[in-house]
């Protein structure tokens, strides 16, 4: 009898550990489906033409490639594990602490370029309605991960 309830228990373990490792590691087409949702959200919400499309996408994609290498630098700081974080000299931290703050400054940099660039492919209202529409499909996607982490 005890075999029989240490093995449910088992079975019942693994099958919920197995289920949350799923749940935290994303699968192979998340970052597709993310895209193509992007992609959708923010059409209608600009209101692109095909012409603008098509002049609009080849620069954000280049843009947020770009954007997407800088704030990965900024996330191998944050996530440093206390280890490394502790065992730092002096030195490492004056240059760690200049790169991750020379990767806001980047950042900046990056954007006011591309706001040219923007502002070349789409009509100037649009390129200010692109800059809420990032945050609001931001606000998009948190709430589609916590209603998926509910169910």
């Amino acid at each position: 009898m005890k075999k029989l309830i240490f093995t449910g228990m088992l079975l019942i373990f693994t099958l919920a550990f197995t289920k949350a490792q799923n749940r935290m590691s994303p699968d192979s087409n998340m970052f597709e489906k993310i895209k193509a949702q992007k992609i959708s959200f923010f059409t209608e919400k600009l209101a692109l033409t095909p012409s603008e499309a098509q002049a609009f996408w080849p620069v954000y994609n280049e843009f947020e490639k770009k954007r997407f290498d800088i704030q990965r630098q900024k996330h191998d700081f944050e996530r440093m594990p206390d280890e490394k974080y502790d065992r730092l000299s002096d030195s490492e931290i004056e240059t760690l602490t200049g790169n991750y703050i020379d990767s806001f400054e980047k950042e900046a940099m990056l954007l006011k370029e591309y706001n040219k660039q923007f502002l070349k492919v789409l009509p100037k209202k649009k390129v200010l309605l692109l800059y809420r529409t990032e945050n609001e499909f931001r606000g998009h996607l948190i709430r589609e991960y916590r209603g998926q982490k509910r169910d």
